[in-house]
């Protein structure tokens, strides 16, 4: 069954649904973001449900930065999530067809860069509203994905099980596009209940890494950026 969802954070649904993702940055003038989010959520969110009753995508999020974290004006980002490489470079869309005019229904913002990603592995789950993403250029790429994997991960399913920190979900993803010197290659993210929470995840002033951590090396200068994010909506399968 295809779902409209508000206020849940589902991100990690994309590790359970899709193999790839786009993450579309764009900015949003502030006398515009309530015809913004009225436009997304009332045209465009059922142009990506029928996209995903097609089976064309099967995920798609519109979520709000929490600050002004960056050196940029992006405000907002739209989550893609998709069943193949094939199926995220090929994605059509026909707002006609579902009865609405497409002119009355542009929405006002303004596209800043859109990254391309494919999934890794992930710790799924929801009921969270807040998402911490988390960029990286790590030295050793292979070393900081074995290391996520074989030694974060478990950690974050325990965490998650025993539900003392809010965290609800995690991942991570590799950037296929655009690449470059100034570019992160990769891309974590962790899910939480409320934004207390993911503010203490980011209070690093008494935090250990496990003893057998080798992140250090792997990633000496640790993540490029950490920015919170609240979903607005979800439409998934």
């Amino acid at each position: 069954m295809k779902k409209l969802l508000l206020g849940v954070a589902l991100f990690a649904s994309l590790s359970m649904t899709a193999q790839y993702y786009s993450i579309t940055y764009v900015s949003v003038a502030s006398e515009d973001i309530a015809e913004f989010e009225r436009k997304e959520t009332t045209y465009w969110s059922k142009v990506k449900k029928a996209a995903i009753d097609r089976g064309e995508q099967n995920l798609w999020l519109l979520m709000r930065k929490v600050g002004t974290a960056g050196n940029n004006d992006v405000n907002y980002a739209f989550v893609n999530g998709y069943p193949s490489l094939e199926a995220m470079t090929s994605t059509s869309w026909n707002a006609e067809s579902l009865g609405f005019d497409v002119q009355d229904a542009m929405s006002p913002y303004t596209v800043y860069e859109i990254h391309n990603y494919k999934v890794l592995d992930q710790v799924p789950g929801e009921g969270g509203k807040y998402s911490v993403w988390n960029y990286a250029r790590p030295k050793n790429m292979k070393g900081f994905v074995s290391e996520n994997q074989n030694l974060w991960k478990p950690m974050m399913e325990k965490s998650i099980k025993e539900d003392k920190t809010g965290l609800t979900n995690w991942g991570i993803g590799a950037k296929i596009y655009p690449m470059g010197q100034d570019e992160s290659t990769v891309m974590t993210w962790d899910g939480y209940k409320t934004l207390v929470d993911a503010m203490k995840a980011l209070d690093v002033s008494d935090f250990t890494p496990p003893s057998k951590s080798k992140m250090s090396e792997y990633d000496p200068e640790g993540f490029r950026l950490r920015v919170i994010w609240r979903q607005v909506m979800a439409v998934q399968q």
